[in-house]
């Protein structure tokens, strides 16, 4: 029987969290034995008094944490140092994860040579996007959809595991340690680094199923353009601290910034081509910004 701890981190989110707990012992653990780990982190709202709820409803199969350093690193790992079991699984306090969510892990694991899966992000209502949205940005409102097709994390494959919808070996976590103190927005872009420099084995499954509650707030173009400064950074950071090379320092970067340039400046281009070239600008001038630094 294959053991899964399933790490949720929470931040002041206490009205969503009931339903993505409910959604955690709602799917099947039919063959498995699993647990919700839910690190409170330094929340202000009425978290802990939902927490204290929950913990005595659903007994030891729910974990309740607290880490008081603000920061999603710190969060997970907080709730990585407390898991025991073999896998090791993430979601976030806006999502519901599907029913099957858990046994998908559990026959994903069953392969010894799997070390980490990740799979889509869906949006909850069917929301309607709006025109200025550019094709591939879906990612920063939570959306993440590779399509149909188990696939393997390789070259030429653009995805990646992201902490919102994914499942990893605690063998991983022994190997890599903790995450640093320096990423504080950055910790999906720096696990994936080393997963890929220490070439191990991942798969896109679309079965790994969640649905994301969209956050109005985060539909506007001011969002986007805040996440472009944060993602310029979080490049930054994790590059320096992997060794890699500068972007700045690679021809084919430079000739997309032209593009990007030229596609703001020239007439003809739709909203959401022109606002692909202004966020592409901004995360290049927030990487300068920290490599000139």
């Amino acid at each position: 029987m294959i053991r899964i701890d399933t790490i949720l981190r929470t931040h002041n989110r206490s009205a969503m969290l009931e339903a993505a707990v409910a959604s955690f012992f709602a799917a099947d653990h039919s063959g498995l034995s699993a647990r919700l780990l839910v690190v409170d982190n330094a929340s202000t709202d009425d978290t802990a008094r939902v927490l204290r709820g929950l913990a005595a409803r659903h007994g030891d199969r729910l974990v309740p944490l607290y880490e008081a350093r603000p920061g999603g690193q710190h969060a997970l790992n907080c709730g990585i140092a407390s898991a025991s079991a073999e896998a090791i699984a993430f979601f976030d306090d806006d999502e519901r994860i599907d029913p099957r969510w858990l046994q998908t892990i559990a026959g994903e694991f069953a392969d010894p040579l799997t070390d980490y899966i990740a799979g889509p992000v869906r949006p909850l209502g069917n929301p309607e996007l709006p025109d200025w949205l550019p094709g591939g940005f879906g990612g920063v409102l939570g959306i993440i959809d590779s399509g149909s097709e188990r696939r393997r994390f390789a070259p030429g494959f653009s995805a990646m595991l992201t902490q919102g919808n994914c499942a990893l070996r605690r063998a991983i976590f022994d190997a890599v340690g903790p995450y640093p103190d320096a990423l504080p927005t950055a910790e999906d872009r720096w696990l994936n680094q080393w997963l890929q420099t220490h070439g191990k084995q991942g798969f896109y499954c679309p079965d790994l199923v969640v649905d994301h509650a969209m956050q109005p707030e985060r539909v506007t173009q001011d969002y986007f353009r805040r996440w472009a400064a944060r993602e310029g950074r979080d490049l930054a950071v994790c590059d320096r601290m992997a060794g890699a090379p500068s972007l700045l320092r690679r021809p084919w970067y430079w000739r997309q910034l032209v593009q990007d340039a030229a596609a703001l400046a020239l007439p003809g281009k739709g909203r959401a081509e022109r606002f692909r070239a202004e966020l592409n600008l901004r995360v290049a001038w927030a990487y300068l910004r920290i490599v000139s630094g």
